[in-house]
C-alpha cells in the first residue's frame, strides 16, 4: 500500500520526482540516498520489486545492527561489535570489516551508514530484484504447502483450517462447481477426525508446472497426490489443480482452490519434485 500511495501515476515505479521531490519521509536527502539504494539497475526508477527487496534488506540490517547495541544507544561501538560478531578465529578479518562499515570513521556504526554498505554487499554478485523475490516467495510457498501436507498427515483440522483465507473458494472441474472453502472444510473435518484418530491414515503431496506472483500474491499450477489408507484399502488420487493464495500478516492463505480434473501417475512422475 506505501509503494501504490507513492506511486502517483501508477504506472509500476517510482521516480524521482514521487519519491525524492514529491515525498514526505525524512529529509530529501535521505529519500535520495534510499532511492539510489533501491534503484540497482540505476535506471533513475525503483520497480515494485526493487522497493520490496530493499525493504528486505533494510530490515535485514536493522535487525542485525540493534540485535548488537546493548545500551540501546541506537549506535554500535567498536567493543559492541568485537561481542556480537562471529566471523571468524582471526581478529583483523573483524576489524577489517568494522572499518569498512564505519564509513566517517568515528568508531561507532549508526544505522544509516551501516544500511549504507550493507545494502551494497547485499546486492554484490547477486540476481536482479525480481528474480530474488520469486525465489524467496517460492520458498516460502514451498514451506506453505509443506505445512498443509503435515497437517493432513497428522489430523491436525485447525492447522489446515489457518492456511485458508476466511473468504476463500473452492471451485470443482469434476462437479462444475464453486462454493466457500469454508463449506469444503466441515465436509472435510470428519476425515482429519479420523486420521488423528487413528481410524485412517492420510497424506498430500504437491508439485508444481507454474508459479507466478510477487511479493504478496501468487498463481501456483499443478498436481497433488493424495492417499488414504482405511481398513487395510489404499487408495490414491492425482488432481490437476490451481491455488491462488494472499500473504496476510500471519502467512500466506489459499483464496482460491481449483481442483481441475483427475490426473494420471505418469503426469505427477513427469513433473519435477
Amino acid at each position: 500500500r506505501h509503494f501504490d500511495r507513492i506511486d502517483m501515476d501508477h504506472d509500476g515505479h517510482h521516480s524521482t520526482a514521487e519519491y525524492i521531490e514529491k515525498g514526505a519521509y525524512l529529509t530529501p536527502q535521505a529519500r535520495r540516498g534510499i532511492f539510489q539504494a533501491a534503484d540497482e539497475n540505476g535506471d533513475a526508477k525503483v520497480s515494485r520489486a526493487e522497493y520490496v527487496l530493499n525493504r528486505a534488506i533494510t530490515d535485514e540490517a536493522k535487525d542485525i545492527l540493534l540485535s548488537m547495541d546493548e545500551d540501546r544507544d541506537m549506535a554500535v561501538t567498536w567493543s559492541e561489535f568485537q561481542t556480537h560478531t562471529d566471523l571468524d578465529s582471526s581478529e583483523f578479518s573483524k576489524i577489517a570489516v568494522f572499518d569498512q562499515l564505519d564509513t566517517n570513521g568515528d568508531r561507532s556504526l549508526i544505522i544509516p551508514e551501516f544500511l549504507r554498505v550493507w545494502g551494497r554487499w547485499a546486492r554484490q554478485g547477486q540476481a536482479p530484484a525480481n528474480v530474488r523475490l520469486d525465489l524467496k516467495r517460492e520458498q516460502e510457498l514451498d514451506r506453505f504447502w509443506q505445512e498443509i501436507s503435515i497437517t493432513v498427515q497428522e489430523g491436525d483440522f485447525e492447522g489446515y483450517a489457518a492456511t485458508c483465507h476466511g473468504e476463500g473458494v473452492l471451485v470443482s472441474g469434476a462437479s462444475n462447481t464453486s462454493y466457500p472453502l469454508a463449506h469444503a472444510l466441515v465436509r472435510w473435518e470428519k476425515g482429519f477426525q479420523d486420521t488423528k484418530s487413528g481410524a485412517m491414515q492420510a497424506s498430500v503431496d504437491f508439485k508444481f508446472s507454474h508459479r507466478m506472483g510477487d511479493a504478496t500474491t501468487a498463481h501456483e499450477r499443478g498436481i497433488f497426490r493424495y492417499e488414504t489408507k482405511k481398513n487395510q484399502e489404499t487408495t490414491v488420487d492425482w488432481i490437476h489443480f490451481e491455488a491462488l493464495l494472499v500473504k496476510k500478516a500471519s502467512g500466506w492463505k489459499v483464496l482460491m482452490e481449483y481442483q481441475k480434473s483427475a490426473a494420471g501417475e505418469h503426469e505427477w512422475q513427469a513433473l519435477q519434485p
